[in-house]
């Protein structure tokens, strides 16, 4: 079970070469864990046309001049769902429900090749494919739509892209793109709003963060209820995936999907943040403490120890709020002095800003100005509307102007929609919520790598990540549970939250993409309260950048650090950077944090590893590695890894073999790289 063979130089010279090619790669891509997925090829018969590359297959028919799905076919395995259904379903605000068969094919689906597209400047590209396309029309209903099925090369799945167009006003209540017989094993993973519906090795699901699950008359669907009427004059589109993954790879298979599709792939984003820190509910910042915090970062972090921070996000407190996301007395130059003080460490700058307004009396004062104004600010039951013309207008000149005048790199979204811990939002948070992704997607047109954390008002949903970067873990910003010091508490109440709210709700939502609250070492708040020795702060600084996670959240008062715990801050977040492409692929390890149970995360690509794992318990406890299980190797794949200590440099392995069995103390961080032997 454990071989005690010592390959050091191996070992060092591996991760020397990993370390130094992450020192130029940004973007982190998911290979597909199984056969290639391969070039597109097409087939159109009179009466079929069908799109398809070496793992899956989809077929439509246009038999009578109605389009309908006829299959859908994972090549890999040969599981085929034969369908022979419309390829929308819409019911109308008096129950009445119209398919596509009671549309006019205006003309046989045409073939189009879709170029790829290389962004030129380091950012991903898209790849090329080929998409059918088409017109339908409704005479009754004046409704016009613009019908689009699309498989780019090496893609695991084909998306369905609808666009309606109305001469009228049209009140529709729901759209369904996907539908599915329901006696056949059909199943929801996740129970928040946006949750796939799989089926063996396939994946399916209309692609919107408000989506729903239903089952009625015998089928499964996954749904978009709707709010807002169909205007004329104006469009809407929303769109639905098929997908296949690799037997026993549904994670990592949807993973791939995921990063190929949202708006900028997995990049990690270190970054200081000045709450709990100089940002709290009882003052306001100003631009002297804020050139402090650059200074002293800028000097101990990225020039002494050459740890490259990408920005310096200002929480609340910068705006005055009696007047509105603007700027308080503190801030006579804006950010000007920051933006340059940040720019001569080559970071960036970071803003928080509140879409429904912020919290507790700042909340309060803003909002009264709102009302003040003419016309006021409109509101809904949680603060101010984005959906509403005349905020959004302003809350939109206030993030263009960031992005203008300071080339602000990150935002910081707090509140919208539903609030804390929800698993949806109720369909009247919908126009506001859809006006805050329509917000998003402007900002990315203007700057498209601007990276977005998207907080309180969210729920594990992949689809936020086709707008933001990063969702809340849902929870309390920072609590205490278990035992052991306070800051230990604190360790197990962070990642409790995150397997309770995240894992055990949203499985295939990546947990490469959560705000976990980051590492707080500060004087406000809780974190106040928490020790600062150096086997505690070690411990969170290992226990955070093990998460995987690319919101790298620095809640730190530089000025408590002494130089050993700037150097395992350096050490830990080089040796994160080091593994940004396997960190891409981090999943949930072994049990319940508030249970006492070893737990952790790893990650696996190319036959390297990371594993993180914590003992949250005052007793020693044993934590069995079997590694096939652990990084979900594909089958095809060899499972004999070798394991080496990521905290101690230098240091000989640990064990190798296919299982082990880890001995961890008492509140133990052990940090873990694995290669394969």
């Amino acid at each position: 079970m454990i071989h005690l063979k010592i390959d050091y130089m191996k070992w060092r010279l591996l991760f020397v070469l990993i370390a130094l090619s992450a020192i130029n790669t940004v973007y982190a891509q998911i290979p597909y864990p199984g056969k290639s997925p391969g070039e597109v090829q097409t087939t159109s018969a009179k009466d079929q046309l069908s799109l398809e590359n070496n793992i899956l297959k989809m077929t439509f028919s246009t038999v009578g001049g109605k389009l309908r799905v006829a299959a859908f076919t994972d090549k890999s395995t040969g599981a085929k769902l034969s369908l022979n259904l419309p390829v929308f379903e819409l019911t109308f605000a008096d129950g009445k429900v119209v398919s596509s068969d009671a549309f006019v094919l205006k003309k046989k689906p045409a073939l189009v090749n879709i170029p790829s597209y290389d962004s030129g400047s380091g950012r991903p590209g898209k790849a090329g494919g080929r998409k059918y396309q088409s017109e339908l029309e409704d005479p009754k209903t004046g409704i016009n739509i613009h019908w689009e099925a699309i498989l780019t090369e090496d893609a695991n799945y084909i998306r369905e892209v609808i666009t309606f167009a109305v001469n009228k006003t049209v009140k529709l209540v729901n759209i369904s793109m996907i539908k599915l017989p329901g006696n056949i094993g059909v199943k929801a993973v996740g129970t928040v709003d946006g949750s796939p519906l799989v089926y063996k090795t396939m994946f399916f699901a209309s692609e919107h963060p408000m989506s729903q699950v239903r089952k009625e008359r015998g089928y499964i669907s996954s749904d978009l209820p709707r709010l807002e009427p169909l205007v004329a004059g104006s469009s809407f589109t929303t769109s639905a995936v098929w997908g296949v993954t690799p037997k026993g790879q549904l994670r990592r298979g949807f993973l791939h999907y995921v990063e190929k599709e949202r708006a900028m792939p997995y990049r990690q984003m270190l970054h200081y943040n000045s709450w709990y820190d100089i940002s709290w509910g009882d003052r306001k910042l100003n631009e002297e403490v804020c050139l402090d915090r650059i200074k002293m970062f800028g000097d101990s972090l990225i020039r002494k120890r050459n740890v490259l921070l990408k920005a310096f996000l200002f929480d609340d407190g910068w705006d005055d709020n009696k007047s509105l996301w603007q700027f308080n007395a503190g801030f006579p130059n804006g950010f000007t002095k920051l933006k340059d003080a940040a720019a001569s460490y080559q970071a960036g700058i970071g803003v928080w800003i509140s879409p429904w307004g912020g919290y507790d009396e700042a909340k309060e004062q803003r909002l009264n100005y709102g009302k003040q104004q003419n016309p006021p600010f409109e509101t809904n039951a949680n603060g101010f509307s984005l959906s509403g013309a005349v905020y959004n207008k302003r809350f939109n000149a206030v993030t263009s102007n960031f992005i203008k005048e300071y080339n602000v790199s990150m935002f910081k979204f707090d509140g919208v929609g539903a609030g804390n811990g929800a698993s949806g939002a109720s369909i009247t948070y919908q126009k506001d919520i859809e006006s805050f992704l329509n917000l998003i997607s402007g900002m990315r047109k203007t700057k498209p790598d601007l990276y977005f954390s998207l907080t309180v008002g969210t729920w594990p949903s992949v689809y936020w990540l086709n707008y933001g970067d990063a969702i809340w873990r849902a929870g309390e910003d920072t609590g205490l549970s278990g035992r052991g010091t306070k800051r230990q508490q604190w360790i197990n109440y962070r990642d409790a939250q995150t397997y309770k709210n995240v894992v055990k709700r949203a499985p295939l939502y990546p947990l490469n993409s959560l705000m976990n609250h980051g590492i707080c070492i500060a004087d406000n708040g809780l974190p106040g309260g928490l020790e600062t020795d150096n086997q505690n702060v070690e411990d969170e600084i290992w226990s955070f950048f093990g998460t995987g996670t690319s919101l790298q959240e620095l809640y730190i008062n530089p000025h408590k650090l002494d130089s050993k715990a700037w150097d395992c801050l350096r050490d830990a977040a080089s040796w994160a950077k080091a593994n940004e492409q396997v960190l891409a692929d981090v999943h949930w390890a072994g049990g319940d944090p508030d249970k006492e149970e070893v737990y952790g995360f790893a990650a696996w690509r190319d036959q390297k590893g990371v594993l993180t794992l914590r003992n949250p318990s005052p007793v020693e406890k044993s934590f069995t590695v079997n590694v096939r299980q652990l990084f979900e190797i594909p089958d095809e794949l060899g499972d004999s890894y070798s394991f080496f200590d990521a905290v101690a440099a230098g240091s000989d392995k640990l064990f190798s073999g296919r299982t082990a069995v880890i001995k961890m103390k008492p509140f133990e961080v052990k940090v873990m790289n694995a290669v394969a032997e």
